[in-house]
């Protein structure tokens, strides 16, 4: 099998990542909701590790979906675990917005990771949905919050709560081009 061969097997049998867009796409709405509820504090930790959430579930979703196996490529693979964990580096920036009590900076910081982790997808995948995803949700996140800013909205919070809300909301309407394609 060659690289090519291979990245259209993965892409088949993971459907483009739908699942990991759909549960992600979930507990970014979830985090939303705990904006609206909680202090800003539970707020933003909760943001912080709603992945720790999502993996799981997008796992246990991909394996459950109906396809063909997905391939085996020593390298590729080893590929796609950096890839998935490379945006673990850029934790320690968010924790550092909670640790100094910058909370509703938290959903922005956590965008910036996502958005960056999803172009090399596109890439693995072979479709452009991860970088119109990416790019949409960036510019999406900014208007987002500076409109909430400019508004002078309920606190800080309510860009926090609309990031959050914005971003799951799109990361399902990406799960669902995902299945489709």
């Amino acid at each position: 099998m060659d690289v090519e061969e291979y990245r259209l097997a993965l892409s088949a049998a993971n459907r483009h990542g739908w699942a990991f867009l759909a549960a992600y796409g979930v507990t970014w709405l979830a985090s939303a909701a705990v904006w609206a509820r909680a202090t800003p504090r539970t707020a933003a930790v909760v943001t912080l590790v709603q992945g720790l959430v999502a993996l799981p579930v997008a796992l246990l979703l991909t394996m459950v979906t109906p396809g063909p196996p997905r391939p085996s490529m020593e390298a590729l693979d080893s590929l796609s675990i950096i890839l998935a964990t490379g945006q673990l580096l850029g934790l320690p920036v968010v924790v550092f917005l909670v640790m100094s009590e910058r909370y509703a900076l938290v959903p922005l910081g956590m965008v910036v990771l996502l958005v960056v982790h999803f172009a090399p997808y596109s890439w693995l995948y072979g479709t452009p949905l991860y970088l119109v995803l990416g790019g949409v949700i960036a510019i999406a996140a900014a208007v987002v919050s500076g409109r909430a800013e400019r508004d002078g909205g309920p606190g800080p919070e309510a860009g926090a709560r609309r990031t959050c809300a914005m971003t799951g909301v799109l990361m399902l309407a990406g799960a669902a081009v995902a299945a489709a394609l």
